[in-house]
């Protein structure tokens, strides 16, 4: 029997820049989760007493010369060597820092896998991987890679999107079908942070996904998978795992008479997302005839001064549904019309790309062309409940 511990896309140093601008405290937490996230693979590595822990590429962010990042993991791999585990892993496309000719190898009992040393053997098992040598890889790894070790479990790390990916962009392209035909009884993926599981008769192929989500969009990670290898098929058990994780709550304040009322309302709210031992970002959807995303944003960060473990990334607010025929509806829709003709988009795309430009170059791709509608939605929401609320008054 063989048991590993299955984990990619650590992605130590990610900057978090985005959200650090709305709230850098909840950007250093997450920069900190993303370490204390790899503490805790190692220690789940250590006291499973797994036979091997493999990691399959994107353990750093970017390839920013951060070597205190870097001593870290190898501070960590180095502890799971002591404790009799030994480390696979391989090179992603963010992951310049595991370059083993710049920086040297990584210690013992740690095996990097790459073109001049694709295979490691430990116990009845091999190990087979190729690592990115550049930023960007536009073909398939699966034609380079070693073929299976007669009367050996094989066990391929590969870094890559596979047949492609909603949201990740064609890196190491491979035909899955290819990839469980190889010959290898295994395949260990990085690079598409959602988890999931492929069988093909005694064929495995597992993405373990990102085990600490950096925001909203990655919310179906926060995972890592131990694998057993036995003589019949592989058993599989997915392990959540993760420092940090992330809520959407909706809250309707508009029965809310005074400041008190709401102050209330968000309380209880994050009271509720509360989770022991773990932090949690918020993003709040607050519903109001009265009360603007502004306004909610300041009164919830007094409420969380006195709450711990929660985090408030953003609030969006919209305002209530109001019956049809009304000045202020004939407004908003009158600006609908106006979004969908095509002199305003291009206008509204250009103003976009001078805010880009504007922009320090780590942080302009939070503006860009797919994120303009969301924009508007945001902009005719916030003009929506200007319009309501003044005519309530």
């Amino acid at each position: 029997m063989m048991r590993l511990l299955v984990s990619a896309d650590t992605h130590l140093g990610s900057p978090i820049r985005s959200v650090a601008l709305r709230n850098p405290d909840l950007g250093d937490r997450l920069k900190q989760a993303s370490r204390d996230t790899f503490v805790e693979i190692v220690d789940l590595a250590i006291s499973e007493q797994v036979d091997a822990l493999v990691l399959a590429g994107d353990i750093f962010d970017s390839g920013y010369p951060d070597l205190k990042s870097r001593a870290f993991l190898v501070a960590q791999l180095a502890r799971a060597s002591e404790a009799s585990v030994p480390t696979v892993l391989i090179r992603g496309n963010h992951d310049a820092l595991l370059d083993h000719k710049a920086h040297g190898d990584l210690g013992p009992n740690i095996h990097l896998l790459h073109k001049g040393a694709p295979t490691v053997e430990i116990g009845d098992t091999a190990f087979h991987g190729l690592s990115f040598d550049a930023a960007h890889v536009a073909k398939s790894f699966l034609p380079e890679y070693p073929q299976p070790v007669p009367d050996k479990r094989n066990v391929g790390l590969m870094h890559t999107s596979l047949d492609g990916a909603p949201g990740h962009d064609p890196y190491a392209p491979c035909s899955e079908r290819d990839l469980m035909a190889h010959g290898f009884d295994l395949w260990c993926l990085g690079h598409i942070h959602a988890p999931f599981e492929r069988l093909d008769g005694p064929v495995l192929a597992i993405m373990p996904g990102i085990p600490q989500p950096r925001h909203f969009g990655e919310r179906k990670g926060g995972s890592v998978t131990l694998v057993s290898l036995g003589d019949g098929s592989p058993e599989v058990e997915r392990r959540a795992i993760g420092r940090l994780g992330f809520s959407e709550c909706s809250l309707d304040l508009s029965a809310c008479s005074d400041q008190q009322e709401v102050l209330r309302n968000l309380r209880d709210t994050f009271l509720a997302v509360q989770v022991p031992g773990r932090d949690m970002a918020v993003r709040l959807y607050a519903t109001s005839d009265r009360h603007g995303a502004d306004l909610v944003t300041e009164l919830a960060t007094e409420v969380l001064d006195s709450i711990d473990g929660v985090f408030l990334d953003k609030v969006k607010s919209a305002p209530l549904p109001s019956q049809p025929g009304t000045e202020t509806d004939d407004l908003v829709r009158l600006m609908r019309d106006e979004l969908v003709e095509e002199g305003f988009r291009q206008a509204a795309l250009q103003e976009l790309e001078e805010l880009r430009l504007a922009m320090p170059s780590e942080i302009m791709d939070e503006l860009d062309e797919d994120s303009l509608d969301a924009l508007l939605e945001e902009a005719i929401a916030e003009v929506s409940l200007t319009l309501h609320a003044g005519a309530s008054k």
